[in-house]
């Protein structure tokens, strides 16, 4: 594949992981701290994201560098909160608790490693 093309390819990727990454941050936190709130640490997760991501394209892929950058946004912005949730509730965990939680890693935690491992792949094949 030429490099143009992976190129392209990479930067759909990188704006599927920056949407998923602003989805799960609104999602955890709007029941944490309300919605303004969750947009707010939204808009900031995907700044900080792109930041990262940009980071991350100075170094080669086979860096410890390059994987700390692009793991960064996601451990902040999705895995805090997500622990945050999970050790602030003292009670037994409801029905809808959990539902959440597995909403959360179906439709965010799964997705997100998914393409960050072929984004890797892809900027493997670029270099």
């Amino acid at each position: 594949m030429e490099r143009r093309k992976l190129r392209a390819l990479r930067a759909l990727i990188n704006v599927s992981l920056l949407s998923l990454i602003f989805g799960a941050t609104i999602n955890l936190l709007a029941s944490l701290l309300g919605s303004y709130s969750a947009i707010g640490l939204g808009l900031a997760g995907v700044l900080l994201t792109f930041y990262c991501y940009r980071r991350a394209d100075r170094v080669e892929a086979s860096h410890t560098a390059y994987n700390l950058w692009r793991l960064l946004p996601t451990l902040t912005f999705v895995l805090v909160p997500l622990f945050i949730f999970w050790y602030g509730s003292d009670s037994q965990w409801t029905t809808a608790e959990i539902l959440l939680l597995t909403e959360v890693g179906a439709s965010y935690l799964l997705p997100i490693t998914c393409l960050l491992i072929v984004e890797r792949t892809m900027k493997k094949a670029q270099q």
